[in-house]
C-alpha cells in the first residue's frame, strides 16, 4: 500500500494547525486607537498630574491597578519632557472596562497515528475533520487613558488599548498594563505632527 499521500496530507494539516495556533496567540497583543481634539496644540502644555479620584479607584481607595497605571504613565510623560506638578496643565484619568465575548473558531481538524482493521492490517496516519464549531468564551479588556486640559476642563487626547485578558495577565497585571500604556503612548501626538482624527 502506498502511504506517501496520507503522510503528506497529515504533514500539511499539522503545519496549518501550528500556524493557526501562532496567529491565535498574537491576538492577545492590544489593539490601540487614539483620538485628538480638533486643532490640538500639544506644545502649549508642559506639566501634568493625575485625577484625585480616577475611574480605577471606584472603591474609595488607591488600587494596585491605579498605582501601576500612574507609574507607567509617569514614565511616558517624563520621556516626552513633561514635569509632574500640583498645579498641572494636563490632568490624566484612567478607565478600565471588561466584556465577556464568544468566539467561534470553525471546524476542527485532528491528525493521529494508529492501527486499523486489527493488528495484522498495519498502522498509518489518520485525519479527521469535525463539522461542529469550536465555541470559546473569553473576556476582553479595554484600558483608556484620557488627557484633559485642566484650565478648560476639556478632553484633548484619548488612547484606548483593547485585548483579550489571558489568565497570565489577570494573575500578574503589571506587565500587561505597562505594555498597554507603552502602545497607547506610541500614538500620543507630537508637536510637529498634530492630528485631529480617529486612528
Amino acid at each position: 500500500m502506498n502511504t506517501s499521500k496520507p503522510f503528506w496530507l497529515a504533514g500539511r494539516l499539522l503545519a496549518a494547525a501550528v500556524v493557526l495556533t501562532a496567529l491565535a496567540a498574537c491576538q492577545t497583543r492590544p489593539e490601540v486607537r487614539s483620538q485628538s481634539a480638533p486643532n490640538l496644540d500639544i506644545a502649549r502644555y508642559a506639566t501634568y498630574g493625575f485625577m484625585d479620584k480616577p475611574s480605577t479607584d471606584n472603591a474609595g481607595y488607591t488600587t494596585l491597578t491605579t498605582r501601576y497605571l500612574e507609574e507607567a504613565v509617569a514614565r511616558e510623560m517624563a520621556s516626552r519632557g513633561y514635569t509632574r506638578s500640583e498645579n498641572p496643565d494636563l490632568l490624566i484619568n484612567f478607565n478600565v472596562a471588561t466584556k465577556d465575548k464568544i468566539e467561534s473558531r470553525g471546524p476542527s481538524v485532528g491528525v493521529g497515528y494508529g492501527g486499523w482493521g486489527g493488528w495484522r492490517h498495519g498502522y498509518g496516519w489518520g485525519v479527521g475533520v469535525g463539522s461542529r464549531d469550536n465555541i470559546q468564551n473569553y473576556t476582553e479588556g479595554a484600558l483608556t487613558v484620557d488627557v484633559v486640559d485642566r484650565a478648560r476642563n476639556e478632553l484633548v487626547w484619548s488612547g484606548t488599548a483593547t485585548a483579550r485578558l489571558t489568565k497570565k495577565a489577570q494573575d500578574k497585571p503589571q506587565p500587561a498594563i505597562e505594555q498597554a500604556v507603552d502602545l497607547i503612548f506610541a500614538k500620543y501626538p507630537k508637536p510637529e505632527a498634530q492630528t485631529a482624527q480617529l486612528h
